[in-house]
């Protein structure tokens, strides 16, 4: 997981190397406000990920065992 992250911010730091570039040779102020929009929402998603990553995982896994033995009482239905 954490390799994961890793990998998303090195890709995100290059996009936003390109963007920049991309700036300084378009003169372009919006292109530099795009390329920092994209940078937040990338870490944004990068929190949310870590943030819920967890809990998800958790859900599916009682799922998965609530799935494999069909005669399991420990499974109920939410809010029940």
């Amino acid at each position: 997981m954490n390799t994961f992250i890793i990998q998303a911010l090195f890709t995100v730091k290059d996009l936003h190397s390109t963007m920049l570039n991309r700036a300084r040779t378009e003169r372009g102020a919006s292109m530099v406000e795009y390329a920092l929009l994209i940078g937040l929402i990338a870490v944004v998603a990068v929190v949310a990920v870590v943030a819920l990553g967890g809990s998800i995982k958790n859900l599916f896994e009682s799922a998965n065992n609530c799935t494999s033995t069909l005669t399991s009482t420990a499974c109920t239905a939410p809010g029940g």
